[in-house]
């Protein structure tokens, strides 16, 4: 069972979900992608540096992670806020899951949020 976490905006909604990433608190402006695909291209962009990537589309992770899919050396983003992270992940070419891509790389992040709302 994972920890459970919360998502507060500026406005005064509060969202609640599981926690998943490196344990602690992120802060920054909040920013969606409306992809399909791209997530791992999508936190190490730089365009997204210092933000917190909302991402619409359902469910994130299914083809996991791989070194070949980073834009930049680093993850760029500060958190990662999902309805759903993906169980298992399903592809020749990964490294690892996304879940523990973003813990290696220190990112916060919550599921189980409903993200096309706050969208």
């Amino acid at each position: 069972m994972k920890n459970r976490g919360l998502l507060l905006l500026e406005d005064g909604s509060i969202y609640e979900g599981e926690l998943f990433g490196k344990p602690g608190i992120a802060g920054g402006e909040l920013v969606f992608s409306i992809a399909m695909t791209g997530y791992q291209e999508a936190v190490t962009g730089p365009s997204y540096k210092g933000q917190i990537l909302l991402f619409t589309y359902p469910l994130i992770g299914n083809y996991g992670a791989c070194s070949s899919d980073l834009e930049s050396e680093k993850v760029q983003v500060e958190g990662v806020v999902l309805r759903e992270i993906a169980p298992y992940y399903s592809s020749w070419k990964a490294e690892e899951s996304f879940e523990n891509f973003l813990l290696c790389h220190g990112v916060v992040g919550i599921s189980g949020v409903d993200t096309r709302a706050i969208t």
